[in-house]
């Protein structure tokens, strides 16, 4: 799961929980600790498992003082359960955060359920102790180890939660009320995202082990809210389409795992999980299925690495079942393409069910909605595109959460199949409008507007086409004065990439991509064709680049188009073809500024009309 900078608190709040943690009485009022009797009457708890640390830190791991965390060495922190909190030893907040969620005394606690020796279950509990007594006085702790300590509060309370299970004590009923506490704070909640998911479940499970109906109350309603009723105006955690609001595909997934999670604990706790919810829940198999390829992958939208649909745990017979399985089973969307609110148009050609088998259908992906949040790049009107079973656009990657520079050119346009405005300011929380779309058998359609590049009225109008299969793209900048634009188009790193006069050819395995730049009636500040250009792993300023995962960087190329005007125009015909022969291309100009462009790809006729206003419409 995704590990950033918390979120800023005061200095105050975390001395309390850090105080209170460990024990010193005269510091806080010491949270009430329900009685035995409620304790006994109160609703099981979930214990909510341990992020995988208690598979990096086996038993025996633990019992020999070591510590290890994703990509880093074993350490050993401790000799018994005497615990060095102190360490740092990699100078990596999220060893930090890892080191004192305490979760890796899962494997300790899980040996304890499997064999019944207590020797593992004493060993996990005495740490604990030792984390209580080791983690006071803040004054003497530097900022890292303070903000982990702080971002660690949910995930070292489910691990006290999942003690709990099989050791009651007054002194874990104490700490477990007061993490929950300083959780319930409504300033050290996070909102309606994945963050704010995992502190409500946890604050839920933790609630009704220790039979405090006032903060079970309040976690629940924190994620019911977040679904039905979010703060902020920001959207829904799962709206009414099914669709996630973290802007990531990964999240998506990961949502999806997470949500069920929760339900599991609203039931376990005696709470009502809304028929509605369960409803919305269902729906997010079919919001992730559109984003897998026919190849069987998941696209890498928003904050996302690399992954494979057959790895997202689905099951029944639904959409996600049925892309996981690429056609073998479940059932596929009802619907060929969709537009969802949350900022998405995603189609394909077809899923396996009619003359085109499941692999050869074409598929593409655009963004548009809402600034970004959470997860999400500031992607708009990015386009993602496989076709002949190849991908032939996608967008750049992933690259994690620690190298700063990296990511936020993964968050630019710049980064993604988009065009830019140069100059110009860039907003990226300015919200991206869908301004017309229409889905027809070998030809969906649809436009964007925006205002994301301060004095400028950005557009967008594409035609995704199916037999033959391509992309055509008409982009246009109208600006008070004379502004350059840069349209992109990043392939993966396999293909080999050269310009082409004005166009550009890229190649791999068998095909060949045409970026075809269509001249368009106007003259030169309408966008006349100049020379393109194609990057590769170039690395300042950085372009032509992929991360398929976290620390991974891989170059591949990236096509760049320009124009210049006050109504700066782009026409680009993505055309993907098996054979050698280059597609024929033939322009006519039409009444009031349209153009009409006949294209022979691969033996296989496309014609399609540019109207002034920049709507495309295919004749054939």
């Amino acid at each position: 799961m995704m590990i950033q900078n918390p979120r800023a608190a005061t200095a105050a709040a975390l001395a309390a929980l850090l105080l209170a943690a460990s024990g010193c009485r005269d510091a806080a009022q010491p949270a009430p600790v329900p009685s035995a009797e409620a304790v006994a009457a109160a609703a099981k708890a979930v214990c909510l498992g341990y992020n995988g640390l208690d598979r990096l830190n086996p038993a025996g791991e633990v019992r020999a003082g070591r510590f290890t965390t994703v990509g880093k060495d074993p350490v050993r922190v401790a000799s018994g359960t005497d615990v060095d909190w102190s360490l740092d030893p990699y100078g990596d907040r999220t060893w930090l955060l890892w080191f004192h969620s305490l979760e890796w005394l899962g494997g300790a606690i899980g040996e304890y359920e499997r064999t019944g020796d207590a020797t593992d279950l004493d060993l996990a509990a005495g740490i604990v102790r030792d984390w209580l007594a080791g983690n006071g006085d803040p004054e003497r702790f530097g900022r890292d180890r303070r903000e982990a300590i702080a971002e660690g509060t949910k995930f070292r309370l489910a691990t006290l939660v999942c003690l709990r299970a099989h050791r009651a004590a007054p002194w874990l009923d104490e700490a477990i009320a007061r993490h929950a506490t300083w959780l319930a704070d409504p300033g050290h909640y996070s909102g309606p995202w994945n963050h704010g998911t995992d502190e409500s479940m946890i604050l839920l499970t933790a609630a009704c082990a220790i039979g405090r109906d006032d903060l079970a109350d309040l976690a629940h309603g924190r994620l019911t809210d977040s679904v039905f009723d979010p703060p902020g105006g920001v959207r829904p955690a799962i709206d009414a389409e099914g669709a996630n609001n973290e802007q990531s595909t990964h999240y998506a997934v990961y949502n999806r795992s997470r949500w069920r999670k929760a339900m599991t604990v609203i039931r376990a706790c005696g709470r009502e999980v809304p028929a509605e919810l369960v409803r919305r829940h269902a729906l997010m198999d079919e919001f992730i299925a559109f984003q897998t390829t026919p190849a069987g992958d998941l696209l890498q939208i928003g904050e996302s690495q690399a992954g494979k649909a057959a790895d997202t745990g689905a099951s029944g017979d639904g959409p996600l079942a049925y892309v996981a399985s690429q056609g073998k089973e479940g059932t596929p969307p009802d619907a060929r393409a969709r537009v969802y609110e949350a900022g998405y148009v995603m189609g394909r050609s077809g899923w396996g069910q009619g003359e085109r088998a499941y692999e050869d259908e074409m598929a593409y992906t655009a963004r548009f909605g809402p600034g970004r949040y959470a997860h999400g790049h500031n992607d708009h009107m990015a386009l993602t595109f496989h076709a002949l079973r190849h991908d032939v656009l996608v967008p750049s990657g992933h690259v994690g959460y620690n190298d700063k520079a990296w990511r936020e050119w993964l968050h630019s346009p710049r980064a993604h199949n988009t065009f830019v405005v140069e100059g110009a300011t860039f907003r990226p929380a300015e919200a991206t409008e869908l301004t017309r779309h229409r889905f027809r058998e070998g030809a969906d359609t649809f436009a964007f507007s925006d205002t994301a590049y301060a004095g400028t009225v950005r557009t967008r109008s594409v035609l995704a086409a199916s037999g033959p299969d391509a992309l055509v793209v008409l982009d246009e900048a109208r600006s008070a004065t004379s502004r350059a634009v840069t349209q992109f188009w990043h392939l993966p790193a396999e293909y080999t990439a050269k310009a082409d006069g004005t166009g550009a050819v890229a190649v791999a395995d068998g095909v060949r991509v045409h970026f075809v730049r269509i001249p368009l009636p106007g003259g030169a500040s309408d966008g006349a064709p100049g020379a393109a250009e194609v990057v590769r792993g170039r690395p300042s300023p950085p372009q032509g680049w992929i991360f398929p995962s976290p620390g991974k960087k891989i170059a591949a190329p990236a096509v760049e188009f320009r124009a210049a005007g006050a109504r700066a125009r782009i026409l680009t015909l993505i055309a993907p073809v098996r054979g050698g022969a280059a597609p024929t291309v033939r322009t006519a100009p039409l009444p009031g500024g349209a153009v009409r462009v006949e294209a022979v790809l691969d033996g296989r006729r496309l014609t399609f009309t540019a109207a002034a206003d920049g709507a495309l419409d295919r004749e054939r």
